[in-house]
């Protein structure tokens, strides 16, 4: 004669074997790349250097010097990707630009600073 728990321990056992096995890990996502323009609106930039980067934002109105104009020809610290990332992390002492090294990410500051030079036609 069976034993009553004959049936539920091997149902357990099956279940407990199947939960046990290993599962495939999902493969790993690739970072979703960072929009230098999304940064530029939401950490603040536009507020100065206005929504298509002529200086003319609203706070850009009460400095003195008035924040870049990125159509402009010259910028004080060159227009080549290195310069701009190392504006943007470091500042510009004497100006209102802030130094954003530390409140940015160093993919942040570069995905900015590649936008700014889109703005500026220096891409």
């Amino acid at each position: 004669m069976a034993n009553k728990y004959h049936i539920p321990v091997a149902m357990m056992a099956l279940t407990l074997f199947a939960c046990g096995e290993k599962k495939s890990e999902p493969a790993p996502v690739a970072a979703a790349a960072v929009s230098g323009e999304a940064v530029y609106n939401e950490k603040g930039c536009v507020t100065c250097h206005g929504p298509q980067g002529k200086g003319d934002g609203p706070a850009g109105a009460a400095l003195k010097p008035k924040p870049r104009n990125f159509a402009d020809a010259k910028w004080k610290n060159g227009t080549d990707l290195a310069s701009v990332i190392k504006t943007i992390e470091n500042g510009i002492p004497g100006t209102g630009m802030a130094p954003y090294k530390g409140a940015l990410t160093d993919e942040e500051i570069k995905a900015v600073a590649e936008y700014v030079r889109k703005l500026g036609n220096k891409s």
